[in-house]
């Protein structure tokens, strides 16, 4: 369904308020972003980062959300109440539609509750209809009625159609998804009237899609396709990308129901294709579901596979178990305190009785009273004032000084962070071509690399030429990159944690194959975690690998042979201008539900191997153009182009991309990416 948005922002900066074009918005983005860098930290420039969001809502939700946060934390620090406000709206349209529906629900309740506090009907009732939307999408189809018809209600008083045709949508959407189709019909034809009376393309096409849906739901094929077509029509003309790629998947859907898959594909591509760049993931669980069943009509079942292991995907990230449960308890809050207030209320109306009947007793009474109190605050008024000032003086002093504490006690945590990784001198000793980049996203970290090496004396057959036997030594290398729970001080405690179950399982257990190192640090951390009383379910992923070092024998070079484990996270080889991939097991290092042993896989290297350990920060990271994810496959593609070049200037093309992506985002993750060449 076609989502519906805040009616009137709020305190929109001026320059901005006539109506665009694109080409004209584009010039005026472009405009505002150089004019954003020169402004100073005051309230122009909250107003500026405020329409940059805003402009960004249209096509770009990541970018949208990073401008509107940064406009946030300006505005607040500079207690800039009406940029805040607009900053925190914007910031909840992002999060929406980009299916982050606890975090946009928190943020509805908090804007409702501002608003509530200026008596602001409007923005009320604004809020009152947002929150019913979010209920709708996560088929709480009740709540969603309830809160949409406070919204209806007020606007109905005041007769402001565009917004009763919204709610009458909004309501008739909830009943359809609840099977009553009669009813939903009804609200839907309430809605189109009130579009066509007002000449809404964009109402229009919104209530003929919905509409089409009910035909479709009904077995009305014909009739939802001609409302569908009619929708997609009216989308173009105004040139909405999101209904337009709405459309383009109920179409698709609508005909691979039918069975012509053949039919469908290219509008089910079309619409995933707009809604990939919108990042609009609930949107896109439908249009996975569809290419699924028609690829599985046209017996292509490794396709339809993937499209429904991608569905099922993104509905584990939109619609877990915490999203619900942290609505349902905001929910739960915000109607005890509707009904503390409204008990408040009645208590405030007995007082103020009471106290109207008192006045008129000792009105001359306190007449007096304020008289000396006038004359005593203009006598204490310059001592009260010196006092006050020197309180907040001291206060200053002492929150600089905790903040001080703070960041002192953070780069001591550093320190100790950064003595538990391997040195450079230890790492060109043993991997002389290689690199490790590693880009924390807070000052400690909690993805890390870690190192051993071990020293073993064997007796070995010099040649057959020579039967004899002589001592060989050898050297074994284990190395590993890894990513634990949360970033910042959490993360670098959990890191500190697992780092310690590494050496235990080598030094103290005397292992050396990875896949029994991983097995004896998961009964490490698990038995770590189980001393405290909490419910504690940290750990780590990570990739480990085992690589022996020998020298040649007088008739030859012996090969070289690399051991690997890994928990969630891959290795990568680059033999000449290709990528071998070897995947880890999919469970992490601490508690599971279903634990396995780790597999170890036994790899017969090849001179000029270039083996890659990663965690997961440099491809999830957002950036480029379109504010969107790296991906795992852009930098398969990056390592292939590089495979040239020496470590130092890997590690150098490697670094310069990943801060040419990010841009002005904000870095979501720590980065930890090892290279070694054989």
């Amino acid at each position: 369904m076609k989502r519906v948005f805040l009616n009137k922002l709020l305190f929109i900066f001026c320059i901005c308020l006539l109506s665009f074009t694109s080409k004209a918005q584009n010039a005026a983005l472009d405009s505002l972003l150089q004019l954003e860098k020169t402004l100073p930290n005051d309230t122009n420039r909250v107003d500026a980062l405020n329409e940059i969001a805003r402009i960004y809502l249209d096509y770009n939700y990541p970018k949208a959300l990073n401008y509107a946060t940064k406009s946030y934390k300006l505005a607040e620090s500079i207690n800039y109440e009406n940029g805040r406000v607009t900053a925190l709206t914007h910031q909840s349209y992002a999060n929406d539609y980009m299916g982050r529906y606890a975090i946009a629900q928190q943020q509805n309740f908090e804007l409702l509750a501002i608003f509530q506090q200026y008596n602001d009907s409007d923005h009320i009732s604004t809020c009152y209809n947002n929150i019913g939307i979010i209920h709708y999408y996560l088929n709480n189809y009740q709540e969603s009625i309830d809160f949409t018809q406070k919204a209806l209600d007020y606007y109905l008083y005041h007769n402001q159609k565009i917004d009763i045709a919204t709610c009458y949508n909004n309501i008739a959407n909830a009943y359809s998804d609840m099977g009553n189709n009669d009813t939903a019909i009804v609200f839907y034809n309430k809605a189109l009237v009130l579009y066509e009376e007002l000449d809404d393309i964009d109402g229009m096409s919104l209530i003929n899609g919905n509409v089409g849906e009910v035909y479709a739901v009904q077995g009305k094929y014909d009739e939802a396709y001609t409302s569908f077509i009619k929708s997609l029509q009216l989308a173009e003309k105004i040139n909405d990308k999101w209904q337009q790629a709405n459309m383009y998947s109920c179409l698709g859907s609508l005909l691979a129901e039918q069975n012509k898959s053949s039919e469908a594909l290219p509008f089910l591509n079309q619409g995933l294709k707009i809604f990939k760049d919108l990042d609009a993931r609930t949107e896109m669980i439908d249009i996975y579901e569809a290419l699924a069943k028609s690829f599985e009509q046209q017996k292509n079942l490794t396709q339809a596979i993937y499209n429904l292991k991608q569905a099922n995907k993104l509905r584990d990230e939109v619609f877990n178990k915490e999203n619900a449960t942290s609505i349902a308890e905001m929910n739960a809050l915000y109607e005890t305190k509707e009904k503390e207030a409204a008990l408040l209320k009645q208590q405030e109306q007995a007082k103020y009785e009471a106290s109207q009947k008192q006045m008129i007793i000792v009105g001359s009474t306190i007449g007096f009273l304020l008289l000396v109190v006038i004359v005593t605050i203009s006598v204490r008024g310059n001592i009260t004032k010196k006092k006050v000032n020197e309180t907040l003086a001291l206060q200053k002093q002492q929150i600089e000084a905790k903040n001080r504490d703070i960041t002192d006690s953070i780069q001591y945590a550093k320190r100790i962070q950064s003595a538990i990784l391997p040195n450079d001198n230890l790492i060109k000793e043993y991997l002389e071509e290689s690199f490790i980049l590693y880009k924390p996203k807070d000052i400690v970290a909690g993805d890390f690399y870690w190192m051993e090496s071990i020293e073993s004396n064997e007796l070995a057959v010099m040649s057959d030429e020579n039967p004899t036997l002589n001592t060989q030594h050898s050297t074994t290398v284990l190395f590993a990159a890894a990513d634990c729970t949360g970033h910042g001080v959490p993360g670098a405690m959990v890191s500190v944690v697992c780092n310690n179950a590494l050496n235990r399982a080598v030094r103290e257990f005397q292992l050396t194959k990875p896949a029994d190192i991983l097995n004896k640090t998961r009964e490490l951390v698990i038995e770590t975690f189980e001393e405290s009383e909490a419910n504690i379910k940290d750990g780590m992923d990570i990739a480990l690998c085992s690589l022996q070092l020998n020298p040649p024998f007088e008739g030859g070079e012996r090969g070289m042979t690399l051991n690997y484990a890994g928990a969630n996270n891959p290795l990568w080889i680059v033999r000449d201008d290709e990528l071998i991939e070897t995947k880890g097991d999919k469970q992490p290092i601490g508690k599971y539900m279903k634990k396995e042993p780790f597999t170890n896989h036994s790899i017969e290297l090849q001179k000029g191997d270039t083996i890659y350990l990663l965690t997961d920060g440099f491809p999830d990271q957002f950036g480029g153009e379109k504010g969107k994810k790296y991906k795992y496959k852009t930098l398969k593609e990056k390592l292939l182009s590089i495979n040239g070049l020496n470590m130092k200037e890997q590690k150098q093309a490697l670094d310069k991309e990943f801060i040419e992506w990010k841009g002005d985002l904000e870095q979501i993750d720590d980065v930890c990416l090892i290279g070694v060449k054989v």
